[in-house]
Parts: C-alpha cells; sequence; structure tokens
C-alpha cells in the first residue's frame, strides 16, 4: 500500500511540474506579445538597444568565463596527475637519480646508444639466423625472450629488403 501511495505522489508532483511549466510558457507568451505591441507603437530607441547590446555582451562575457573556468580546472587536474604519475615513475625506477640531483652534482651519463643499437642488432642477426635455420617465429620469440611481434617484424623487414634488392637487380625492359 505504501508503495502505491509514493507512486501516487510521484504522479502528483510530475502532473504539477507539467501544469507550471504550462503557466511559465503561457506567460512568456503574453509577455511576447505585449512587447511585440509596445514595438509596433513605439520603434526602438538607441538606448533601448545598447542596454540590450551591454547584456548580451555581459552575458557572453559570464559563458565564456565559466568555460574558461572549467578548462583550467580541467587542466590544472590532468597536471597534477601527471605530476604524480612522474614523481611515482621517477622514484619507482630511479631513486639514485632523485638523490644525485638533490644534492646538487650530476653525474655523467654513459653513452649508451651505441650499445643498445649494438645488442639490438645482435638480436636481429640471431632471429634471422634461427629463421634460416627453419626455425617457426614462435620458437624464435621463446628461445630468445623476446615478443612475437619483434621477431614477426624483423623477418617482414628481412623479406622486404630482399624483395626491394631483387627488384633493383631486374634490368628495365
Amino acid at each position: 500500500m505504501a508503495l502505491h501511495t509514493l507512486n501516487f505522489w510521484e504522479i502528483a508532483i510530475d502532473a504539477t511540474q507539467i501544469g507550471l511549466c504550462g503557466l511559465i510558457l503561457l506567460f512568456l507568451i503574453r509577455n511576447r506579445m505585449k512587447l511585440r505591441r509596445l514595438n509596433s507603437i513605439r520603434p526602438f530607441d538607441e538606448e533601448s538597444q545598447k542596454l540590450n547590446s551591454e547584456f548580451v555582451i555581459e552575458a557572453v562575457r559570464q559563458q565564456t568565463e565559466l568555460a574558461f573556468n572549467h578548462i583550467m580546472k580541467t587542466i590544472e587536474k590532468e597536471r597534477q596527475t601527471l605530476h604524480d604519475y612522474f614523481e611515482l615513475r621517477e622514484t619507482r625506477i630511479a631513486p639514485g637519480l632523485l638523490t644525485s640531483v638533490s644534492k646538487g652534482r650530476i653525474e655523467p651519463v654513459p653513452h649508451t646508444e651505441a650499445l643498445e643499437s649494438d645488442a639490438a642488432n645482435d638480436i636481429y642477426i640471431e632471429i634471422e639466423s634461427l629463421s634460416d635455420q627453419g626455425l617457426s617465429p614462435a620458437a624464435i620469440a621463446e628461445e630468445l625472450n623476446v615478443p612475437r611481434g619483434e621477431v614477426d617484424l624483423v623477418l617482414k623487414l628481412k623479406r622486404l629488403s630482399i624483395e626491394s634488392a631483387g627488384v633493383k637487380d631486374t634490368p628495365p625492359e
């Protein structure tokens, strides 16, 4: 029974809201008609146009300010999220780096690009040689402990380079 009473009151509130919306619409229509009659009797003067334009300018300014404030809050949230992420990442990955920076001492960084590219080259050469021995890409990935996609990419690049070399070697007709 209590559930039926709640539904009744919800329906009554909805009906009241619809009725009030209708009254507001009638009131707005009536005021609009009065404004049209008033305008037809007395044309707009410059002062009323100035007031209308000032009102529009103020409304646009307020809306722009609200949108700008919302954008600034969003940017600040994202900036804080990134800051927290990098702070967590720096402390987790390189805690020694933070202590060296805090002491004011800068240590030289060894040139590792050449070492890394040589290691990558060695892995790629090993992938190619295992492929030439007849191993499948899955077996190569498992044996060298590299992702299967990387093995597939290296083999595809090797095949494309061989094909492009074959195209260049053929004489034009």
